[in-house]
């Protein structure tokens, strides 16, 4: 059981360094499309407060922001799934010595 605690610890940090780096391709892409149009102030606020201005976001900026914050949500649902299976793996290999 040691082992497929483990295995499942890997597997989790796998997802969170992918859905980390899907998450900050769609952050960059949104600041791209921020930046073409004119309203810099809205990129700036992007950039600084995330979370508060993306709901704001309209177009294309939407489409890459609503992908980041759900890349964000698997990124801390794999974290907090290898914390866990971390947790399991030591004290299951505790008690079978």
């Amino acid at each position: 059981m040691s082992t497929l605690a483990t295995i499942v610890v890997i597997v989790a940090c796998i997802g969170a360094i992918a859905s980390w780096i899907v998450g900050a391709l769609n952050f960059a892409l949104t600041l791209r499309v921020l930046s073409g149009e004119s309203n810099r102030k809205q990129m700036w606020y992007a950039a600084v407060a995330w979370p508060f201005a993306s709901r704001h976001m309209t177009g294309e900026a939407a489409v890459y922001s609503s992908k980041a914050n759900k890349s964000l949500v698997a990124f801390f649902t794999c974290l907090m799934i290898a914390a866990a299976a971390m947790s399991l793996a030591t004290n299951l290999s505790r008690l079978s010595r």
